[in-house]
């Protein structure tokens, strides 16, 4: 029958895609920029974070973003100190104040107990 046939197909197909998938797993694939997806408003793309100078509310220079860890609830900015420190900072709303990806700049509002 028709339908059956096209189910079984469905299934084949579908178990094909979940193999190549399993293959890249726990991969990076690289997309050229005018292929990728246009983000939300707020949205980076983790490549375009790494190598930011942070920067505080009142100017003082902190270091720069080094890695940016995917926590699930929010990200977390590595920044590494200009004495070689590294500070972990919470991607929230009450912490990054500013992000400026064409001039690599972000501004923060240092809460007590991040440093």
């Amino acid at each position: 029958d028709a339908d059956e046939k096209r189910s079984t197909l469905e299934d084949k197909h579908a178990e094909l895609i979940y193999g190549i998938a399993e293959k890249y797993k726990n991969c990076y694939i690289k997309i050229n920029r005018e292929d990728a997806v246009e983000l939300e408003e707020d949205s980076y793309f983790i490549v375009d974070i790494i190598g930011s100078e942070v920067f505080t509310e009142e100017g003082e220079d902190l270091g720069k973003v080094v890695d940016v860890l995917q926590t699930g609830s929010n990200d977390v900015y590595t920044v590494k100190t200009l004495d070689g420190k590294e500070i972990l900072l919470p991607a929230i709303e009450d912490v990054i104040k500013n992000v400026d990806i064409e001039n690599k700049k972000i501004v923060i509002h240092l809460m007590e107990g991040l440093i």
